[in-house]
């Protein structure tokens, strides 16, 4: 298979043991590997080496502490494969996912980025992907980085996460890339189940900050692409007044 999984922990030896056993099926049958980024403490360290040591087809690395948006990018250059999957610790592949069929299509989509759906795990809410019309700026963060399958490539073109964000890194990886010439398959099918329990350490506050600073930084890319859709609308709508006017 073409697909690497980027794992990144840190001090969370009974979260990255979870994620680690839901990737075996795919490690074992169908030729995936998995990238451990680890900015662990010396002894969880040693824990999860330990345990690691026990499994097919991972590399392990450790990283100073450094970030989320640091750790992915390191595991972004540490990989070797065509496609690349952000799975954190604690976050696990869906026990109801059709492997064969996941497999599949990964091997067979001539699109950029795969974007599926993801599973709350505490919850067990279902983030579903907007309406069509809405998908163009993404003003609410729809694409969350387990649900998403992204060609290694994007990140040669585009750049890598921005490392001065501490939290929504990805966000502003999506406006950047989608804002240029990338083909994106949408599918309803939820890939990995998100544990939650990360959210509760981060305040709304910090987030809603980041978020601000993203759209002041993109303001007037978003407001070229609106005016492109307006134009677009108002082409659209020239054209079928006028054709119906020639019929009658």
């Amino acid at each position: 298979m073409v697909l690497e999984i980027i794992t990144i922990t840190k001090d969370n030896h009974e979260g990255l043991v979870k994620t680690v056993n839901s990737t075996k099926e795919l490690r074992e049958n169908f030729d995936v590997e998995q990238v451990i980024i680890d900015s662990s403490k010396k002894e969880i360290q040693e824990k999860n080496k330990e345990f690691l040591n026990l499994q097919k087809r991972i590399k392990y690395y450790f990283q100073e502490p450094a970030g989320i948006s640091a750790a992915f990018n390191y595991g972004i250059t540490l990989s070797s494969k065509q496609w690349l999957w952000f799975l954190n610790g604690g976050d696990i592949v869906h026990p109801d996912l059709n492997l064969k069929a996941f497999n599949y299509i990964v091997n067979n989509c001539n699109a950029d980025v795969i974007v599926f759906q993801v599973e709350y795990m505490q919850s067990g809410r279902v983030l579903e992907h907007p309406e069509l019309w809405s998908l163009w700026p993404p003003i609410l963060s729809w694409v969350p980085h387990p649900s998403t399958i992204i060609r290694k490539e994007m990140f040669e073109k585009f750049g890598f996460f921005d490392e001065s964000l501490k939290i929504v890194m990805d966000y502003e990886f999506w406006i950047r890339c989608f804002s240029k010439k990338v083909i994106v398959n949408i599918l309803s099918i939820p890939i990995a189940k998100f544990d939650e329990t990360g959210l509760s350490k981060t305040s709304q506050k910090d987030i809603k900050a980041e978020v601000n600073r993203v759209l002041k930084r993109y303001v007037w890319l978003l407001k070229k692409r609106w005016f492109w859709q307006l134009r677009m609308l108002f082409k659209a709508f020239v054209i079928n007044s006028k054709f119906y006017r020639t019929k009658n």
